[in-house]
Formats: structure tokens, C-alpha cells, sequence
């Protein structure tokens, strides 16, 4: 017997029982669609994070932060520290002259409560304000709709200016109106609206909600000090972050008494972590997807059982015509993994369907650029680990087809 014919008498026998088949084979296929579909969607998933990340300036922007006055001990217990320390002004500058990999430092302060709402005329809109200076918007790659950003003259007259995100200028001015140059009051200060910002989302971080003012005049009008929020590190080059960061570490540890309690954040390590998260997603998703494959092939075993049963007579006929034990073994465990390998194929092309029909909706409902990604390293581990299935549960059948008495199955009806 050649490898050809228990080929050609699996398909026959596919071709003969079509109910059976069918049913089959439907295990199978959903088991391998889902792997394909859920590696597809997290892969696709990976990739719109990195991109939406790189907006923001990737791997080269390192996030800075002082000692928050509540911290976590060993035991997990929330605990007030007993002094406060905070970034300033003459940190940025001594990061600056401590290295010369550093493209730029954006500094930040954050408002935001009802203290902070603003308003104009009889309209008033929560207050979430970044007061930062003029690279704010390299950095975060926000474009403006109309108007200008922030400019070193703002920053040198600590000016009353302000620029807001698209849904605070149509709340406060409506959808029509125009904003440039109309004075609102934040706190108790009035401010000259000088531009709108265009629609921008960042995952849940909605920037459109945002308004904007010069650091310096939030340093010397509102908090009397040159207190910062955190810092934005921008370095020229990827492979120069680690070095960069060393220095910040350097530079407060040297200027702070608890220095090596300020946070440091690098764009890499942050997406690592995020890298690491949509791993263990694909894991865990992967693997229900896995347990399916493995129920599938179980009722592979229950048919090709049934199967040996009602073809008795067969295995009598062709073991009294010669067949051996190994072919009798052989073409049945042909047959359960024709049936698996044509359940992994059709699988595929579900799993690419449903992969494609899942990214188009996400994306429809969300503002990311999502797109499923099809890896041909899934598709093929999909259907090699379907054959192996094909394989483990097809010889136990087969292996009963092949250890009938020629007599015996010839007198069974």
C-alpha cells in the first residue's frame, strides 16, 4: 500500500458520510479560527499601542516626577511621607549641562477642579489645564486648528494666554463661533484665548478636553514658586536613553536630599511593560482558544470510533485479502488527519475572516488605527498543532482497527 491510497480512501470516506464530516470538522475549524483571529486581533492590538505611543514621542521621551507624599510600603500599606520635595526649574537646567544627549525638556504643571473651571459669559466648563512651554506640542504631536501656540514672549511676560482643546472652545463658544481673541477667566484671572487645538485621543486620554497656559505665568501669578508638576526628557537618539536617564538620577541625587526617590519613566521600559501585558492577553486568550482545538479532537476520536465500528466488515475484507496490521492502522489514522488538516485550513481562512471583521469594527468604534495583523508563523503553528491533534487522537482508533480478528469482523452484520 502507498502513501496515496489510505489518502484516496479518507476522502471517500469524507465524501460518503457528509453529516459526519461536516460536524467534524466544525470543531476543528472554530478551534483554529479562534487561535488565528485572537493572534491576529493581538498582534493588531500591539501594533496600534506602538504606533499611537510613537506619536507621543516612542522610546526617546523619558517622564520624570518628584516623591509623591503617599507611597506603598512592603506590606502594601499606604503611608504619608514625613517631607516633601519637588522638581524645579534649575533641575531641567542641570539635566541640561549634565549631558548633551538631550534634544529638549518640556516642564509641566497640572490644574484641574472646580477652582480651575472656566468660563465665559454664563458657560463654564471643568478645568483641566497643562501649563507647560512652547515644545508642548512637538512633543505630544498635537496640531493646532487655528490660531498660534504658546511662543518665548508668553513664556518671558508670564502672559494671561491660554489655548484650548476643540470640545472646550465648542462648549464655551458653541460650533459655530470663533474663539481667538475673546478673554475667558479661569479662577479669578482673565485669559486671551490665541488658539484652538485640533481633535486628538490618546486611548482614554482625551486631549480635547484640555486648555493650555504658559508655565512661567503659572509659576509666578497662581503658585508664587518655581514648583514643576513632571518633566518631559526628549533625547536625540534611542540608544542614548538609558545614558540620559543615569544623568537625571545623578542630577537629583545631587540637588534633592531623597533623590533616589524621584521617578523616572523611559518610553522603552514603559512599552515593555506594555509589550508584556498584550503577551499574557494572548496567552490566556490563546489558550481557551487551545482547549477548544483539544475538545475538537476528542470528537474526532468519538466518529473515527464509530466509524471503526460500522466499517467491521471492511477491515474483515481487507485483512482476509492481505492488508496488515500497520495498514489498517495506517489508513485510519489517515483519515483522522485528513479530517484535521482540512478542518485547519478552513479554520485559517474563518480565522483571517474573523480577524479582519473584528479589526474593522474596533477600529469603526474607536479612534486607534486598528488593523489585524496575520502572522504566517500563527497560521502554520494553527495548523501543524490541528494534525497533531489529528495524530494523538486518531490512533487509538486505528490502532483498535487494526487488532479486529479477520474472522470475527467478517461474522459481524
Amino acid at each position: 500500500m502507498n502513501i496515496f491510497e489510505p489518502l484516496a480512501i479518507g476522502l471517500e470516506q469524507l465524501r460518503a458520510n457528509k453529516l459526519r464530516s461536516v460536524l467534524s470538522l466544525t470543531g476543528i475549524l472554530i478551534a483554529v479560527g479562534s487561535v488565528i483571529g485572537i493572534l491576529s486581533l493581538g498582534d493588531g492590538l500591539k501594533n496600534a499601542i506602538v504606533g499611537e505611543f510613537d506619536k507621543i514621542g516612542g522610546t526617546t521621551t523619558i517622564w520624570s516626577w518628584a516623591p509623591p507624599s503617599w507611597y506603598r510600603d512592603n506590606q502594601g500599606r499606604w503611608l504619608q511621607r514625613n517631607w516633601e520635595e519637588y522638581l524645579t526649574n534649575k533641575d531641567i537646567e542641570a539635566i541640561i549641562a549634565e549631558t548633551d544627549k538631550v534634544e529638549f525638556v518640556i516642564p509641566n504643571i497640572g490644574l484641574g477642579g472646580q477652582d480651575w473651571n472656566l468660563r465665559y459669559r454664563s458657560v463654564s466648563v471643568d478645568g483641566n489645564i497643562t501649563c507647560t512651554n512652547p515644545l508642548f506640542t512637538l512633543a505630544e504631536n498635537w496640531e493646532l486648528a487655528k490660531g498660534r501656540f504658546l511662543n518665548t514672549l508668553d513664556l518671558l511676560n508670564s502672559a494671561k494666554v491660554c489655548v484650548i482643546g476643540s470640545k472646550v472652545a465648542e462648549d464655551l463658544f458653541g460650533v459655530d463661533a470663533d474663539p481667538l481673541n475673546r478673554e475667558i477667566k479661569i479662577g479669578q484671572t482673565r485669559y486671551t484665548v490665541i488658539g484652538v487645538m485640533k481633535s486628538k485621543q490618546f486611548f482614554d486620554n482625551d486631549y480635547d478636553g484640555r486648555s493650555i497656559i504658559p508655565i512661567s505665568t503659572a509659576q509666578k501669578r497662581i503658585m508664587g514658586n518655581d514648583r514643576l508638576g513632571w518633566i518631559q526628557v526628549k533625547v536625540k537618539n534611542p540608544e542614548n536613553v538609558n545614558e540620559v536617564a543615569d544623568a537625571m538620577r545623578r542630577v537629583y541625587k545631587r540637588l534633592h536630599q531623597h533623590g533616589e526617590d524621584y521617578g523616572i519613566q523611559t518610553g522603552e521600559a514603559a512599552l515593555q511593560e506594555i509589550n508584556r501585558i498584550i503577551l499574557i492577553l494572548k496567552i490566556v486568550a490563546g489558550s481557551v482558544a487551545g482547549i477548544s482545538l483539544l475538545v475538537g479532537g476528542i470528537g474526532i476520536m468519538n466518529i473515527m470510533l464509530v466509524s471503526v465500528t460500522e466499517r467491521t466488515q471492511e477491515i474483515g475484507i481487507r485483512k482476509a485479502m492481505g492488508a496488515t496490521r500497520s495498514n489498517i492502522l495506517w489508513q485510519f489514522l489517515v483519515e483522522a488527519v485528513v479530517l484535521c488538516m482540512f478542518g485547519g485550513l478552513l479554520g485559517v481562512l474563518l480565522g483571517v475572516a474573523l480577524g479582519t471583521g473584528l479589526a474593522a469594527y474596533i477600529k469603526s468604534i474607536s479612534h486607534l488605527s486598528f488593523g489585524s495583523v496575520i502572522s504566517i508563523n500563527a497560521m502554520f503553528l494553527s495548523v501543524g498543532f490541528s494534525l497533531f491533534v489529528g495524530i494523538v487522537f486518531g490512533v487509538y482508533p486505528a490502532w483498535n482497527a487494526s487488532r479486529l480478528d479477520p474472522v470475527e469482523a467478517l461474522r459481524k452484520e
